[in-house]
C-alpha cells in the first residue's frame, strides 16, 4: 500500500482494524479481563464509604485501574501485532509473549501515568493550561506502551521511545491521540450509557450489571485502539510493512 504524497498517512488502518479485530477476538481477552477487574476494585472501594479513608481508597484503586487498564493495553497491542501480521493471531503466544515483556509493559505504563498526573497538576495550578498540558502529555507519549510491548524497547526507555517516533510522525500520532480519546473518553461512555438505557431496566437496580456492561466495552475499545496503535507505532518505527 502507498501513501499520498501529499497526505502521508494511511487512514485506512482505522477501518481495516474493525474487520480484524472480528476476526482476533482474542485480542479482547486481557483488556476484557483487566476492565473486570477494574470493576472488583470498584465494588471495593464503594465499602470505604467517605471520609479521608474513602479518598485514599480510591485514589489508590484509580491508580491500579489505570495500570491494569495499561498492561492490558500492552498484552493487546502483542496479540494485534500477530494479527497484522498473519491475520490470524495466537492467544497463547500472544500471553506468553505479554508475560515475558509484562516488567516493560507495566514500567512504560507507570512513566505515562505518572506523567500524565503531573501534567493534570501542574494544569490545575495554571487554570485553562491544563488541558494543553494533558493533551501534549497523550500525544507525545501516545506510543509508549506499543513501544514497550512490540517495539523491543525497555520499560524505562518507552517515554523516550515514543516522543522520539512522534517527532519523525507527529501527524499520525497527533490522528491516533484523536482516535483513542474520541473512543475511549467519549465512544465507551455515550455507547455505555446508550445500551445501559435498553438492557439495564430488565437486570433491575443492581449497579454491577452497568459495570459489567462498560467493562465489556472498554475491553472491546482497547482491543480496536491496540490494532490502530500498534499499527501505526510500527509504521513510524520501522516503515510500511509487507502485510
Amino acid at each position: 500500500m502507498r501513501r499520498s504524497p501529499d497526505f502521508p498517512v494511511d487512514l485506512t488502518v482505522y477501518a481495516k482494524a474493525v474487520p480484524l479485530l472480528l476476526r482476533n477476538l482474542a485480542i479482547v481477552v486481557v483488556p476484557l479481563l483487566m476492565a473486570v477487574v477494574g470493576v472488583l476494585l470498584q465494588l471495593l472501594v464503594v465499602g470505604y464509604g467517605g471520609g479521608g479513608a474513602g479518598v485514599l481508597a480510591g485514589g489508590l484503586a484509580s491508580f491500579i485501574q489505570i495500570m491494569l487498564e495499561l498492561f492490558g493495553l500492552g498484552a493487546a497491542c502483542i496479540i494485534a501485532d500477530d494479527a497484522w501480521r498473519h491475520r490470524r493471531a495466537s492467544f497463547e503466544n500472544g500471553w506468553a509473549e505479554a508475560r515475558r515483556r509484562g516488567g516493560d509493559i507495566l514500567y512504560a505504563a507507570l512513566g505515562f501515568t505518572l506523567l500524565l498526573f503531573v501534567a493534570q497538576y501542574a494544569g490545575s495550578l495554571l487554570g485553562p493550561l491544563s488541558i494543553v498540558l494533558t493533551v501534549v502529555v497523550i500525544v507525545f507519549l501516545i506510543w509508549a506502551i506499543p513501544a514497550a510491548a512490540v517495539g523491543g524497547v525497555p520499560g524505562g526507555a518507552a517515554i523516550q521511545a515514543s516522543i522520539d517516533r512522534v517527532r519523525g510522525a507527529a501527524l499520525s500520532a497527533v490522528i491516533a491521540a484523536i482516535v483513542t480519546v474520541a473512543v475511549l473518553v467519549i465512544g465507551v461512555p455515550l455507547l455505555s450509557r446508550y445500551a445501559g438505557g435498553w438492557l439495564l431496566p430488565l437486570a433491575g437496580a443492581s449497579i454491577i450489571p452497568e459495570l459489567l456492561l462498560n467493562a465489556l466495552l472498554q475491553g472491546l475499545a482497547v482491543a480496536y485502539i491496540a490494532l490502530i496503535l500498534t499499527k501505526t507505532y510500527t509504521d513510524a518505527a520501522f516503515g510500511m510493512r509487507r502485510w
